[in-house]
């Protein structure tokens, strides 16, 4: 079976730049391309539960799977979020399968934060993913790994997101870590960086420092992974998207 690969609406983000351009109007675009799944970005929407409504309508008409990327934590100073309801709300007026937040501030789940996780979990159809930041205290292999060994005692369905870029931020190697953390990813980021004298900077899918066909073979073909990194300007972005896109699944 060949992987999936989807789109993270970040591809398009200079064309939501100006807060213009509604990520429901690049649906049917996604689609076109070939794409089985779009990640729409909290961040980027514009008209809240109308504008959520109208994206999980044009999905559904084109077929397209929907994850739903949200920039939060799970745990604020070792509690639950108290958004995490809010954002399980969305996923399911966005119609999304999927629920992508990153880790936070965890400290060890007491029988009170279990249950409410589980409860979240039980009410909503909506997997729940946490993905590597870009910090070592919230971010790094053994922090998550450790994360998803208590869930599982916990009898908690969690996956993992395996940003590729993000490890770099933490001097961590990204080879090293899709073998430490390969057991327990559900999804993929295929983002690729290089280091510039400006620092650390997101770069195009074979320009960075990333082998991102390698990294790739190192999860099950089951795993499904998202272009999530900027794809320049106007026909530009389409363009890069298009070519990547094709690259990528022949690999």
């Amino acid at each position: 079976m060949a992987r999936e690969i989807g789109l993270n609406t970040l591809a398009y983000m200079h064309r939501f730049a100006d807060s213009k351009v509604e990520q429901k109007e690049i649906v049917q675009e996604i689609k076109g391309m070939g794409f089985p799944i779009v990640e729409v970005r909290r961040e980027y929407i514009l008209s809240g539960k109308t504008e959520m409504k109208e994206i999980a309508q044009r999905a559904s008409a084109s077929g397209l799977k929907v994850f739903y990327s949200v920039p939060a934590e799970l745990f604020t100073a070792g509690v639950l979020n108290a958004q995490m309801g809010n954002y399980f709300e969305e996923a399911s007026l966005l119609g999304a399968v999927q629920l992508k937040v990153t880790l936070g501030e965890f400290r060890g789940f007491t029988a009170k934060l279990t249950e409410e996780v589980r409860q979240l979990l039980t009410a909503y159809p909506i997997r729940l993913t946490i993905e590597n930041d870009q910090s070592a205290e919230k971010g790094s292999p053994a922090v998550l790994m450790g994360f998803i060994a208590e869930a599982r005692k916990a009898s908690l369905d969690i996956g993992l997101t395996f940003d590729t870029g993000n490890f770099i931020y933490i001097d961590s190697d990204p080879f090293v870590a899709a073998k430490e953390m390969r057991d327990a990813v559900s999804y993929i980021h295929i983002k690729n960086v290089a280091v510039t004298e400006n620092g650390i900077t997101l770069s195009g899918l074979e320009s960075g420092l990333v082998d991102m066909r390698r990294l790739l073979s190192l999860f099950p073909d089951s795993v499904p992974a998202s272009i999530e990194y900027p794809c320049g300007v106007g026909d530009e972005a389409t363009k890069t998207i298009s070519a990547d896109y094709k690259k990528i699944r022949s690999w």
